[in-house]
């Protein structure tokens, strides 16, 4: 199993991708008109394993990811960003 620590609206946690999953890599886009990030997990011959409604990926477990997450400056995803009040 491949595990990531990733910020969901109601906190911490993990998720994980199964060990067929050769590349795992990260999108923004909406869910229920929210800005969210998905990550998308590919395999070789199965579907692909998908994680929406994210905030944020441990920056520890960044280097998994195929590409990175879009942060501010000051390293906080811009996602979890524009939830922030200013």
């Amino acid at each position: 199993m491949i595990e990531l620590r990733v910020r969901k609206p109601d906190g911490w946690t993990t998720v994980s991708f199964p060990d067929d999953v050769v590349v795992i890599s990260v999108a923004g886009g909406k869910v229920d008109n929210q800005l969210c990030l998905t990550l998308t997990g590919e395999r070789a011959d199965d579907p692909r394993t998908v994680e929406t409604g994210i905030l944020d990926v441990d920056e520890r477990d960044e280097h998994l990811l195929e590409n990175t997450v879009p942060r501010t400056g000051d390293g906080t995803s811009v996602v979890l960003d524009q939830l922030l009040p200013e």
